[in-house]
């Protein structure tokens, strides 16, 4: 059946540019898989068949979804008025039928109502993902209604309540992970670099009582791997969340880092990695890398590389080609392999999340928020179409200048050591 499907669907991609019918079957996704009545997007779908049974909703999905919106009408997979309606149609239903509290939304959803799914969390992370979404199609369309919920819902956060736990450590300078209405603020903080910076960035700029210092309390922890030093390392996706909303090559912030380079260099790291290929799986390579979390043989896994490292054969597609804002031909050779190698992984939403050879397996899903870095990536390396817009939001101008961001003549340096 996969293998079928694959094919049917491969003679599409020989006639057209591959990187280019990735991201419009990334859009199709968006526009396919949101309910039609309330536009929130499902957190993932699958792959190799017209129908499935997922109801849940996933707010950093639905954000992809709003950036989406305005992608298909430029580039013209959409007509604008028909991306326009769809966009008021679902920052509306979010904001008066989604489940939130003090402004922040609940992770997954039920996608017909918006009511809390299962025992989901309302996620600081997630709600940012969805607002920087939200930004891209308000900046796009410049349409009165569609600013107006977007920059309502960007004034209705209360930062300052998931930064102190409602109050209950009041010197906090690193936002809590998440709450939920049984046991209140969950354990974990956003205390390490990661893809938390477009949260920093947001609350600096939204907040004006938010303290300056925050940007500098989070860990900023180096790892070296044959020759690239980097920030943490880890999942690919962490270097990629934030970076596909917003340009930090060539500036840095008042400790010294250019996080684009960062980035660059953990993508580096990660490849190398898949070339050394210390475990001796099948497929890795060059031409076929990526770890990040994602679906895997074993179930969902943040696999990684370098520093904490976790790899079970099994690469994420969408991090490796979402990669071609940096480095376009390493993105293209990868997809090149993929094609011509792994077709059976090739579905209705363009590479399923996940692709283990050594364990002759394919995922048969695709998921929401990877798909959505994919597309941004890809539409970021023809003309930085969602970076340029939401940079040009006041609120992140406000939160990079807070954070001490600074243009740089040169857009490289030593990695962590990028002091100066």
């Amino acid at each position: 059946m996969t293998t079928l499907f694959a094919a049917s669907l491969l003679a599409t991609v020989a006639a057209s540019d591959p990187l280019e019918d990735l991201q419009r079957k990334a859009f199709d996704y968006f526009w396919e898989q949101s309910n039609s009545s309330t536009g929130f997007t499902k957190d993932r779908a699958a792959n190799f068949s017209f129908t499935d049974s997922y109801t849940v909703a996933s707010c950093a999905s639905t954000g992809f979804a709003m950036a989406a919106t305005a992608l298909g009408a430029d580039r013209g997979w959409v007509d604008r008025a028909t991306a326009l309606s769809r966009a008021q149609a679902t920052i509306y239903n979010v904001r008066v039928r989604w489940a939130q509290t003090h402004g922040w939304l609940y992770h997954f959803v039920d996608w017909r109502t918006g009511q809390r799914a299962s025992a989901s969390e309302v996620s600081s992370i997630d709600t940012v993902i969805f607002l920087m979404g939200a930004i891209v199609a308000e900046k796009y369309f410049d349409d009165p209604a569609l600013t107006n919920h977007v920059e309502s819902m960007l004034s209705a956060v209360d930062w300052q309540w998931m930064l102190t736990n409602g109050g209950s450590i009041p010197n906090s300078k690193t936002f809590c992970m998440g709450w939920v209405p049984e046991s209140g603020f969950l354990g974990s903080r956003w205390d390490n670099y990661s893809e938390l910076m477009g949260l920093y960035i947001l609350g600096l700029g939204k907040w004006p009582a938010m303290p300056s210092s925050c940007w500098d309390a989070w860990s900023r922890h180096g790892v070296v791997y044959d020759g690239y030093q980097c920030l943490t390392g880890g999942p690919l996706f962490m270097h990629q969340m934030t970076h596909v909303f917003m340009a930090f090559d060539g500036r840095r912030d008042r400790q010294g880092y250019d996080y684009g380079f960062e980035a660059k260099q953990a993508t580096l790291a990660n490849r190398k990695y898949c070339v050394n290929n210390p475990k001796g799986y099948v497929g890795f390579g060059a031409n076929f890398w990526g770890l990040s979390a994602g679906d895997t043989p074993d179930g969902y896994v943040a696999l990684g590389a370098p520093g904490n490292i976790v790899d079970n054969g099994t690469i994420i597609p969408t991090s490796a080609v979402c990669s071609v804002q940096e480095f376009p031909t390493y993105a293209r050779s990868l997809v090149d392999n993929l094609l011509a190698n792994y077709s059976y992984s090739y579905g209705r939403y363009g590479f399923s999340n996940g692709i283990n050879p050594t364990r002759i397996w394919v995922g048969n899903d695709v998921i929401g928020i990877d798909l959505g870095m994919m597309m941004l990536g890809i539409s970021n390396s023809q003309d930085e179409f969602a970076r340029k817009r939401v940079m040009s939001h006041q609120a992140v101008k406000q939160g990079m200048a807070r954070a001490g961001f600074r243009l740089v003549e040169f857009k490289s340096g030593p990695g962590t050591s990028q002091q100066g």
